[in-house]
């Protein structure tokens, strides 16, 4: 079918409702969807308005999708929008990702600070974790007259944490770059000090990847603890490579339950207001492109 932009909306709103039900986001954090109308612009978290208090498109921001100016002529809050190169630089380099999460974590930002890698524990995170979350590292990328605050604010930053999405291979900074696939070969990169980034193929799936994010850094770090303190020498048994392979059909689809019952959550909580109401999950969308 057509694909439907108040239903997209409704989602995106829908979306930061869910985020922060679920602490992943505060009043910092956003996510972002392809205009399904025009390829050329994506919507996302914006107006100065937290992600609980998002409720009409008036408080979403739309941007070109080009150089992350601005679609619509009004003034931007610049402590909700100097970000949105992440999100620009993800939705331009790769033509499958259609939503992206950016978020503040508490329980992820101590695996890009604490030399633990990041790894998947159990298997309704796995499949789109894959076997180790890279960490983009941004003071790389300073130059000496950078405000130096961690925060991706700049095109040249939102490039380098899209690079860091792609392996060696991949990476049109290395010299053993062959080509940029349509997709990233990671789904989730943690950034030091500041959170992590996960990409989708839609809003709930985003939304999924960024929520079981969070639980599985919960759980890995409790796995930690009682590790050191019972059992030091054995290590955490993480998710084997073939249980990886074989756990990515239940992010292709488990989310879509998930989704149902999170949607329902915030859809009676008095804090969250949805002026578009709470659209379903669509089915598959033809994109309408213009150039």
């Amino acid at each position: 079918m057509v694909a439907n932009l108040t239903q997209t909306l409704s989602l995106l709103i829908t979306a930061n409702h869910i985020l922060d039900y679920y602490s992943v986001v505060t009043g910092y954090g956003h996510i972002s969807v392809r205009n399904p109308l025009n390829n050329s612009t994506f919507f996302m978290t914006g107006n100065g308005v937290p992600p609980a208090l998002v409720r009409s498109p008036d408080d979403l921001d739309e941007f070109y999708l080009e150089d992350a100016s601005p679609a619509a002529e009004r003034s931007l809050n610049p402590m909700s929008t100097s970000e949105r190169f992440i999100h620009q630089a993800l939705l331009k380099r790769f033509p499958s990702v259609q939503s992206v999460v950016h978020s503040h974590s508490r329980a992820v930002i101590p695996f890009g600070i604490g030399g633990v890698p990041f790894q998947p524990t159990y298997h309704l995170a796995g499949g789109f974790i894959g076997a180790e979350a890279p960490v983009f590292e941004i003071a790389d990328y300073y130059t000496p007259n950078d405000t130096q605050d961690l925060l991706v604010n700049k095109p040249r930053f939102g490039q380098a944490l899209a690079n860091t999405f792609l392996t060696p291979a991949h990476n049109t900074t290395t010299a053993t770059a062959t080509h940029v696939p349509a997709a990233p070969d990671y789904n989730l990169v943690l950034q030091r000090g500041h959170g992590f980034t996960t990409t989708a193929t839609s809003i709930p799936q985003a939304v999924y990847r960024a929520v079981y994010t969070t639980w599985n850094a919960e759980v890995q770090a409790t796995a930690i603890t009682i590790n050191d303190a019972a059992a030091p020498n054995r290590g955490v048994r993480y998710i084997a490579q073939r249980e990886l392979a074989d756990t990515a059909t239940l992010d292709d689809g488990a989310y879509t339950r998930d989704w149902m019952l999170w949607a329902a959550q915030v859809g009676v909580n008095p804090l969250y207001k949805n002026d578009l109401g709470y659209a379903a999950i669509p089915e598959p969308m033809t994109i309408v492109t213009k150039r």
